[in-house]
Order: C-alpha cells, then sequence, then structure tokens
C-alpha cells in the first residue's frame, strides 16, 4: 500500500532518480533544493515500505496552487500513484484554482489532469527545451 506523507530534504536522492529517469530535462540537484527553501513551496512524496514511488511539488500562493513538477517511477506507473499525489494536493489546502503546465506530447499527465477536472486555457510555444516542445496550460476553479 502506498502512504502520501510530506516530503523533505531525505527524500532528495530519490526524488533526483526518478526525476532523471522521467525527464529529458531533468531538474538539478540545485533547483529542488532551492524549491525546498521556498516557503510557499510544499510537495508530498508517494513511498511504499520506505522507497519513494513518485513526488509532486507546488506553489500554494493563496487563492491559487501552481503545480509545478510531478513524476512517479517508470516501475510504479499505472498504478493509480499520480492520482494520490495530485489528490493530496487538491485536498491540501482551500484554494480557488490549481494550475499547471505540461508538455504537448505528455498524453498519460494531460489525461489524468482532465480525470480532475482540469480544463485547457492554451499553449505557451516552445516552452520547453529538449526537446523543443510547447507548454499547454491548464486550470481547475474551484
Amino acid at each position: 500500500m502506498c502512504e502520501i506523507i510530506s516530503l523533505s530534504c531525505e527524500h532528495l536522492p530519490a526524488i533526483l532518480d526518478i526525476e532523471r529517469e522521467s525527464f529529458s530535462d531533468a531538474w538539478s540537484e540545485n533547483m529542488f533544493l532551492e524549491l525546498l527553501a521556498n516557503p510557499v513551496t510544499g510537495g508530498f512524496v508517494a513511498e511504499n515500505n520506505g522507497e519513494v514511488l513518485g513526488y509532486i511539488f507546488f506553489y500554494n500562493i493563496k487563492p491559487e496552487v501552481q503545480i509545478i513538477n510531478i513524476a512517479v517511477r517508470k516501475s510504479a506507473r499505472e498504478k493509480n500513484i499520480g492520482s494520490l499525489l495530485l489528490e493530496s494536493v487538491l485536498d491540501f489546502d482551500d484554494f480557488e484554482r490549481a494550475t499547471l503546465e505540461v508538455r504537448e506530447s505528455n498524453f498519460p499527465a494531460i489525461n489524468l489532469y482532465r480525470k480532475f477536472g482540469f480544463k485547457v486555457d492554451g499553449l505557451r510555444k516552445n516552452y520547453y527545451f529538449n526537446p523543443k516542445e510547447n507548454a499547454v496550460l491548464m486550470s481547475l476553479d474551484r
């Protein structure tokens, strides 16, 4: 059974492993350390028997929540972990609007967000590098 807990610096090595296996333009350790030091950043990890299976980071800037990074270990995908992580943020606090951007080609993530009621707001041209790709802007209003 997967447990969702607040993330901390001790989870960083596992988060970096998952980040590198999930994204061609993986975030650096320093980028994650900056997130962890930011007082408006929140995050959760999904753990099973002490193994980190996924993570999610978000900015909690009331009345808005912005999902900034979510990933699940390849060996743990298609087991509802992404849904559990996203649900943990959406249940975390009262907010009026949740926002995010996602690679245009990331159909599993787009489908996950739609499952939770996120709507497409538009595109941000050439937002991602390595490879260059548009970002789909999505939001959920309560």
